[in-house]
């Protein structure tokens, strides 16, 4: 009787220590699980996303959300204040990593021969013939003079004619090209021959007021283009008639 008393006892002292060391084992083993998990805070997409769009309009499209650190992709964006005037390089959608190689400086989208255009300018596009664009060896990034002449109707009212006048100084170029194919290495877009009948598609970067003059000279009167640089004098330049060429 004591025999079997004693082997009850040891059987359910056994009983209890395996428990114990089973749930140590387990609790152990979820310990080591989690570590392995690690959760970490990173920007999650949550709306569709174009190209080009600013960091700032980013804050309210991506979210920060825990997740695995072994399911953290690399280069994924923690916080975006490190990232300030960038932009998203290509179109992004909802529930994708926000990554850091995805965020880009708005000058590496722009199309070869392209320049960005400063805040508060538009661009207009002149269609002309290479003699009118130095034989087509302007370049985004060039700054320049442009002419306007009048064959006749220069003053309302009276018979002033053939006017030319340096309308405006430091006009900067944004885009140069032929209409066809843009140049792929950014190199200066090569206008066709002069009397070929082709023209040169020159972008220029203007206020609204000046953008109404260049129209207003494209449509019904004729433009010439001069390369200027940093010294080119930009003094206003009086209105030119042919009596005071032949003067």
């Amino acid at each position: 009787m004591k025999t079997r008393l004693l082997g009850g006892v040891a059987a359910l002292v056994l009983a209890i220590v395996g428990a114990v060391l089973l749930a140590t084992y387990v609790q152990a083993a979820d310990t080591r699980a989690q570590a392995g998990l690690s959760p970490v805070e990173v920007l999650i997409v949550q709306q569709p996303i174009t190209a080009g769009t600013a960091v700032d309009q980013l804050k309210s499209l991506v979210k920060a959300e825990s997740i695995p650190r072994t399911a953290v992709a690399e280069g994924a964006v923690t916080d975006l204040s490190s990232f300030s005037g960038k932009v998203a390089a290509v179109a992004l959608v909802p529930g994708e990593q926000l990554l850091a190689n995805r965020l880009v400086n708005p000058d590496s989208l722009l199309a070869p021969n392209q320049v960005d255009v400063p805040k508060g300018l538009e661009e207009v596009t002149l269609k002309l013939a290479p003699e009118r664009v130095l034989g087509g060896q302007l370049r985004a990034g060039d700054t320049v003079g442009l002419f306007i002449s009048y064959n006749d109707g220069v003053a309302p009212g009276t018979r002033d004619v053939q006017a030319t006048k340096l309308q405006f100084h430091k006009v900067l170029v944004t885009r140069v090209g032929t209409g066809t194919t843009a140049p792929s290495d950014g190199a200066t877009a090569q206008g066709p021959p002069a009397g070929s009948g082709e023209g040169i598609f020159i972008t220029l970067a203007q206020s609204g007021a000046d953008a109404v003059r260049t129209v207003h000279g494209i449509e019904f009167g004729k433009i010439y283009l001069s390369r200027e640089n940093a010294d080119s004098n930009p003094a206003p330049v009086n209105t030119l008639h042919k009596d005071g060429v032949l003067k």
